[in-house]
């Protein structure tokens, strides 16, 4: 079946190429494909050194790994992890198979087949554990499950600039466990004085949903230790300074849209986590509103035609309506009125200069908003409600007309502006797929009946989604096709 044929035939006409279709099937087994997200902007490697005379922290001691009353987790010397995958194995029924035993999850050490279910049913992909470093390979450590705020139900190996306190001088070697909003980055790193966080207590008074001190930097370069939020988000999200920003909820019925349906057989813990899922998603929407209208302004500075202003305009219409319907959704779950607080950084200042438009543009429009496109397509499909369904619907209809002006607007600037645009959408789509490969991380409830998808399909969704209708519109603009 061809589950996004609609969506990938409206992006193709949006950019002139209805005739194209979609790339040869490829297995959807995790690490696949890509998910994209909005890196954030790393600290400065260089730091002046400390002063003079000014007295080296007392080295923390202790065996193995060691948990600190500030919450920070660090690896005193090495142990050796259960390697035991606490999900269940492929029944050999489920409906998408990249594996079917364990005998066919070689890639890696002590992998297994196993099960999920989904917004598109059943699934069976390799999961891999590991017992020791041995089994990661260099600049890796394995890091056991249970270990500190990990997310994962199994151990995992994490990429380490170093593997015991005893490689960082009079610092520690930190458990750095980071959830970007779609999935999970696991480092290893020394903390030294020249970080700019020491705990998550250092970064409790950012706005943004997530905030931690984690460690984090550029590629092939030593992480450090800064405050960091949410900086993944599928859709359109408000981004400045490399993060998504959203505002923080608040007791307020003035962003409710009238929507009423059925939750009185749901538990007090799902209707909790369930509300908080949905309260996330309408900040990120009413953000998307912030996001529309700073896209309005760089059209006009850069000049584009009022078709494109036009659209711009209205979806930031939609995104109220949007953050309206969201809102309503968690409320009536949470069993309270929940709305949106200020958002300060609606104002921020924004780049207008070709490249950067065209880069987040692929980020946070092409890819992005066609994964929430799909993403959404899926959620209404599974909710059972009649009007939460024909709610979610709608949202979703929406979202594809967004993904579509995205398209467009690329197709215009690509035309527009040559070789430095196309240079700089090729890069983006490109870092996109290197960035993310992994499945999102599992969530604290899944709940397909109110919109709340499973982890491992929602992964598998959104590589399909990647293959199925991203690549071929890229492959119609003559940008990089992905192998």
């Amino acid at each position: 079946m061809d589950r996004y044929g609609s969506l990938r035939l409206s992006l193709l006409v949006a950019i002139g190429g209805a005739a194209c279709s979609a790339s040869p099937p490829a297995p959807s087994g995790a690490g696949d494909g890509a998910v994209v997200a909005i890196p954030t902007s790393p600290a400065s490697a260089t730091a002046e050194p400390p002063p003079d005379g000014e007295p080296e922290p007392e080295k923390p001691k202790g065996v193995g790994w060691v948990a600190e009353k500030n919450g920070n987790v660090h690896r005193a010397s090495r142990v050796t992890c259960d390697a035991t995958i606490d999900i269940p194995a492929c029944a050999g029924t489920e409906r998408h198979q990249s594996c079917k035993t364990d005998a066919d999850c070689t890639e890696h050490p002590h992998g297994k087949c196993t099960s999920g279910v989904g917004q598109v049913g059943t699934y069976c992909g390799c999961t891999y554990s590991c017992e020791t470093d041995d089994d990661c390979g260099a600049g890796k450590a394995c890091v056991c499950k249970g270990t500190g705020a990990l997310r994962a139900r199994h151990s995992v190996c994490g990429d380490a600039s170093c593997s015991t306190d005893a490689d960082c001088g009079a610092g520690s070697c930190g458990l750095s466990t980071y959830f970007n909003g779609c999935f999970e980055q696991v480092t290893l790193a020394c903390r030294t004085k020249e970080d700019s966080c020491k705990s998550d207590a250092d970064c409790g008074s950012t706005p943004r949903p997530g905030g931690a001190c984690v460690a984090i930097g550029p590629k092939g370069a030593k992480p450090t230790w800064q405050c960091a939020s949410m900086s993944c988000v599928i859709g359109r999200p408000l981004v400045v300074e490399g993060e998504a920003r959203a505002a923080r909820p608040r007791d307020r019925a003035d962003w409710r849209a009238p929507l009423v349906f059925d939750v009185g057989h749901l538990v007090a813990d799902a209707r909790e986590a369930i509300a908080a899922h949905h309260a996330a998603i309408a900040a990120m929407e009413h953000a998307s509103i912030a996001s529309f209208a700073r896209f309005s302004l760089q059209l006009l500075a850069l000049g584009a035609p009022a078709e494109l202003l036009a659209e711009a305009q209205n979806a930031a219409r939609d995104e109220v309506e949007h953050a309206r319907v969201e809102y309503a959704v968690a409320s009536r779950i949470g069993g309270r009125t929940i709305g949106p607080d200020k958002l300060p950084e609606a104002t921020a200042r924004l780049a207008t200069d070709v490249v950067s438009f065209v880069e987040s543009l692929v980020v946070e429009g092409c890819v992005g908003e066609t994964l929430g496109a799909a993403e959404g397509q899926e959620v209404a499909r599974s909710v059972k409600d009649e009007g939460l369904r024909a709610a979610l619907a709608r949202i979703a209809e929406d979202e594809a007309r967004h993904a579509a002006l995205a398209w467009k607007t690329l197709q215009w600037a690509l035309d527009a502006f040559g070789d430095e645009a196309r240079e700089a959408a090729a890069r983006a789509f490109e870092r996109a797929r290197a960035m993310h490969e992994k499945d999102p991380p599992k969530m604290p409830v899944e709940n397909e009946e109110f919109g709340v998808l499973g982890a491992r399909m929602l992964g598998a969704l959104r590589r399909e989604a990647l293959r199925e209708v991203v690549e071929p519109c890229v492959r119609k603009l003559g940008l990089v096709a992905w192998s």
